[in-house]
C-alpha cells in the first residue's frame, strides 16, 4: 500500500475489506431488487475474474503451491463476500 509501517498497513488492509464487503453486500440487495437475474448474473461475471485472475497467477507460480499465496487466501475471501452480497 504505502510506506506505512506493516501494522498500519494490515489495518488500513482490513477496513478498506470490511468496507468493500459492506458495498458489495448493499450493491447486491439493490441490484436483486430491481432484476435478481441480472444480479446474479454481475456477481457471478466478478467470480469468474477471480477465477482468472487465480488461473493467471497459477500460471506464473513456481514450486508454491497456489494454496499457500496470499492471493488465493484473499480470492477465497472476496467469493465468501460475493456468495454474501447474493444471498443477503
Amino acid at each position: 500500500m504505502t510506506d506505512m509501517m506493516p501494522i498500519a498497513d494490515e489495518a488500513a488492509t482490513r477496513l478498506a475489506f470490511a468496507l468493500l464487503r459492506n458495498a458489495y453486500i448493499d450493491l447486491g440487495r439493490t441490484l436483486r431488487s430491481i432484476d435478481e437475474n441480472a444480479a446474479r448474473e454481475l456477481l457471478s461475471a466478478v467470480e469468474h475474474r477471480i477465477d482468472y485472475q487465480l488461473g493467471s497467477s497459477a500460471q506464473d507460480a513456481s514450486d508454491e503451491t497456489l494454496q499457500d499465496k496470499p492471493l488465493a487466501i484473499a480470492a477465497g475471501r472476496v467469493r465468501s463476500v460475493l456468495r454474501e452480497a447474493v444471498e443477503n
